[in-house]
């Protein structure tokens, strides 16, 4: 399943895309965080694992849970995309839904946690999340621009958990030291962008690393990105992808620049197509 693409953008003059929507479970970059937080279940001889999650992390767990016999309950907010909880109940898994984010769904899931005797994951703590990153997803990026004679000057990554930008800047800050900028994306105030939530409570995951500075984007600006990468580079990505190319813009120049999309349009197309339809009105 490991490497995913490294896609050449015509975009900017030097600018990648990390094409995480060819992880096989939930075309997300949510299977990598996944695939870390159920090995460490097995090796717990759980039988029954509990997660809050906005929907694609919920995805990759139904998949593996249905693979090797687990039980799998996700809370999820009842603003999360109808898909998401289609999909988990697909595979087998059960969802309950409620609050407005999954921080509203966190005191819920641990107390569900101890009254079924569940294996609460915790994406939103547990250090395998930054874990899974830096082995594998900072590596690829590393390595495959490394195999075209190039290095990252700046990489830029939306944050939700804040597991896949924690894990890039431990290894790149910790290989390349402020050589290279590491930039993290979040919704603006009174935005929301499925997938991706603001900083303003502090982070657990990203408190220990170092991110030189954080970008507000707007849902409208995201959604904008996402029709530009289509009409530029002909593909599909996703609406927090669109929220990376929405912060790339606002900082572009020459500099070798990786952009990290954690997933696909396919999961958003009727939030596009209500966007398309009011912009041709």
């Amino acid at each position: 399943m490991w490497p995913t693409p490294l896609l050449k953008l015509k975009i900017g003059d030097d600018v990648w895309g990390k094409l995480e929507y060819y992880n096989p479970f939930s075309r997300s970059i949510k299977d990598r965080t996944a695939y870390y937080l159920f090995k460490q279940a097995l090796v717990n001889n759980s039988r029954q694992i509990v997660e809050a999650t906005s929907g694609n992390l919920g995805v990759a767990l139904a998949s593996l849970s249905a693979i090797y016999g687990v039980k799998f309950t996700m809370f999820i907010p009842i603003t999360a995309p109808r898909v998401y909880k289609v999909l988990v109940k697909l595979l087998g898994g059960d969802v309950i839904e409620g609050g407005n984010s999954t921080n509203d769904l966190i005191p819920l899931v641990k107390k569900f946690a101890e009254i079924s005797n569940s294996l609460h994951l915790n994406q939103f703590s547990n250090p395998l999340n930054v874990i899974a990153h830096y082995q594998t997803t900072a590596r690829e990026i590393d390595e495959q621009l490394n195999s075209v004679g190039k290095t990252p000057a700046r990489i830029i990554a939306t944050m939700g958990t804040g597991g896949h930008l924690a894990g890039i800047s431990k290894y790149f800050k910790g290989k390349y030291g402020d050589e290279i900028e590491i930039i993290g994306v979040q919704p603006s105030k009174d935005s929301r962008i499925p997938g991706i939530k603001r900083q303003d409570n502090g982070n657990d995951l990203l408190k220990e690393v170092k991110v030189d500075r954080v970008i507000d984007v707007s849902f409208e600006e995201s959604i904008q990105g996402v029709i530009n990468v289509a009409r530029n580079s002909g593909i599909l990505i996703g609406l927090s992808s669109g929220a990376t190319f929405a912060a790339y813009d606002k900082v572009k120049d020459s500099k070798t620049t990786v952009l990290i999309f954690p997933d696909d349009l396919f999961k958003y197309v009727d939030i596009i197509e209500e966007t398309l339809k009011d912009n041709s009105e």
